[in-house]
C-alpha cells in the first residue's frame, strides 16, 4: 500500500499463500466474542481499490540473478524490486505425543480456525501450553463458556514472563484465576497421552490432566527458507537480514515484519518481538525507500511495545522492565503510580489506573514503562511508546502538559503517569545529596 502510494506509476503484485486470511490479533476472539468467525477476515478490497494486483499462491523458489520468483503451481513472476514479507513457520515442541489427534495450533486461515472453533465448542477439558500472550488470551476467551475447564501451562516461573515485571504477572494471573483458569507455572509438558487422540497430558512433576484437546502456543521462529535458498544473509536464530531501511544483504530484495531480523532499541542485540506494529512500520519503511532512500532513520530498533485485555482488564508494556535491565546491566530508578482513571473515582464506569516506570539513574531517560486498568490503557502505552522513541526525560514527563476531563481522564493532580515520574525525580535528586 505505501509503495503503490508513493510510486504510483509502479505495479505492485502481492503474492499470498493464504487465500481466506484472518487478522491475526483477533484469532483467539474468533472463538466465542465474535458470532460469526467470517467477521474477522481480511479482505482484498483496500489493495484492489488501490490498483495493486493480488495473486494467491505459494512461492517455491527465488532466484536473484534472473530476478524471478517461482510459485508451486509453476508461474513465474519477475520484479524489480522484492519485499520478503513471509512472517513466521509454528514451533512444535518435540513433546511425545504432540501429531496426535486433537493437538492443534493457531493457523492463519478461516478454514482452519472456523475447524478449531468447532472442536473447542465440543471440548469440555482443554489445555494450553504456553502462556504468553496468545495463551493467556485464548485461556481468557475460552473462559466464556462456563462448562469447560481450561489449563493453562507455562514453563516459565510467570505467565508472559518476557512483558512484563513480577507484579503485572501476578495481576495477570490473578484475574485468570477468578475466572477459574487452572495455571500451572514452572512446569513443563512430558506427554500428549492416549491412543490416537489426546486423551491427557503429563506434566513434569507427573500429574497428569485429562483433556478433549490441546493447544499449542509456544512460539514461532521467522519463516526466512526461501530467503536462505536463494544465498540471502540469515543470522543466528533465522531471520532475513535487514539494514534499518530493511535492505537485505542481496540487491533489490527488502524484507519486512516476522521474517526479518529485529535489534533492540537500547541493545542492538537480536530480539525475538514480533508484532503486526512492528511489523507495520517496517513495511511503512520499506515501501517508501524502496525505489530510493526518501526518508532517513526511522526505524532504529523494536521497544517491544504489547497490549493486551485478559478478563476485562488491560495490560500494557513498551521498553524495558526490571528484570531485563538487570540482566543487561541497565542501572536505572523505577516508580509506580496508582489512580482511578476518572475524577472522581466515584463516576460511573472508572477503574484503578496503574502506571510503573522505568528510568537510567542518571540521564533520567525513559527506558520502560506498564500499564494496567481499563481501556485506556491501549493508547497510554501508546504516549509511554513514543516517549521511549524520543528519548523523553523524567523532567520532561514530570512536567507533561495533558488534557484532562472527569469522564475521560484521571485528575491532573494525580494523573499516575506524571505520579510515577515525579515519584522517580524525587528518588534521583534524593540520591545525589
Amino acid at each position: 500500500m505505501t509503495a503503490k502510494s508513493v510510486y504510483p506509476d509502479k505495479s505492485v503484485c502481492l503474492i499470498k499463500e493464504i487465500g481466506d486470511g484472518v487478522i491475526p490479533c483477533a484469532i483467539p476472539y474468533m472463538i466465542h466474542t465474535l458470532s460469526d468467525p467470517k467477521q474477522n477476515a481480511v479482505g482484498n478490497m483496500p489493495l484492489e481499490n488501490a490498483g495493486i494486483d493480488v495473486k494467491v499462491g505459494k512461492v517455491v523458489s527465488l532466484d536473484v540473478k534472473t530476478h524471478t520468483v517461482t510459485l508451486e503451481s509453476g508461474e513465474v513472476f519477475s520484479y524489480e524490486r522484492l519485499v520478503l514479507a513471509t512472517g513466521t513457520d509454528t514451533i512444535m515442541p518435540p513433546i511425545p505425543g504432540v501429531d496426535k489427534e486433537g493437538v492443534f495450533t493457531i493457523r492463519k486461515s478461516m478454514s482452519a480456525m472456523t475447524a478449531l472453533r468447532e472442536i473447542v465448542h465440543k471440548s469440555k477439558r482443554v489445555a494450553i501450553i504456553g502462556g504468553g500472550f496468545i495463551g493467556a488470551e485464548f485461556a481468557d476467551e475460552l473462559s466464556k463458556a462456563s462448562d469447560v475447564e481450561v489449563h493453562l501451562i507455562e514453563i516459565m516461573p510467570k505467565l508472559l514472563y518476557n512483558a512484563f515485571d513480577d507484579e503485572f504477572c501476578d495481576e495477570i494471573a490473578q484475574v485468570l484465576y477468578k475466572l477459574g483458569i487452572k495455571i500451572h507455572t514452572s512446569h513443563s509438558v512430558l506427554s500428549i497421552d492416549g491412543n490416537n487422540s489426546a486423551e491427557s497430558v503429563t506434566l513434569d512433576d507427573g500429574k497428569k490432566i485429562p483433556v478433549d484437546m490441546v493447544l499449542v502456543s509456544i512460539g514461532a521462529k521467522p519463516a526466512g527458507k526461501i530467503a536462505e535458498d536463494a544465498g540471502l544473509r540469515i543470522v543466528e536464530n533465522g531471520s532475513i537480514w535487514v539494514d534499518e531501511y530493511m535492505r537485505t544483504s542481496t540487491e533489490n530484495i527488502f524484507a519486512v515484519g516476522d521474517c526479518a531480523v529485529k535489534r533492540d532499541f537500547f541493545t542492538r542485540k537480536a530480539a525475538p518481538v514480533w508484532l503486526a506494529s512492528t511489523a507495520t512500520a517496517e513495511a511503512r519503511n520499506a515501501g517508501t525507500n524502496i525505489f530510493g532512500i526518501r526518508v532517513l532513520h526511522q526505524i532504529q530498533g523494536t521497544i517491544a511495545a504489547f497490549s493486551t485485555q485478559i478478563g476485562g482488564v488491560s495490560f500494557a508494556s513498551a521498553g524495558m522492565t526490571c528484570r531485563t535491565c538487570e540482566k543487561e546491566g541497565f542501572r536505572i530508578v523505577t516508580a509506580t503510580a496508582v489512580a482511578p482513571d476518572r475524577h472522581p473515582g466515584m463516576l460511573p464506569g472508572a477503574r484503578e489506573l496503574k502506571v510503573k516506570l522505568v528510568f537510567a539513574d542518571r540521564s533520567g531517560i525513559l527506558l520502560g514503562g506498564q500499564v494496567s486498568g481499563g481501556p485506556s490503557v491501549g493508547e497510554l502505552i501508546n504516549m509511554i511508546a513514543l516517549a521511549i522513541q524520543k528519548k523523553v526525560t523524567v523532567r520532561e514527563l514530570d512536567m507533561m502538559q495533558i488534557a484532562t476531563h472527569p469522564l475521560l481522564t484521571s485528575a491532573p493532580t494525580v494523573h499516575p503517569m506524571i505520579g510515577a515520574a515525579h515519584q522517580a525525580l524525587a528518588m534521583m535528586r534524593a540520591s545525589v545529596k
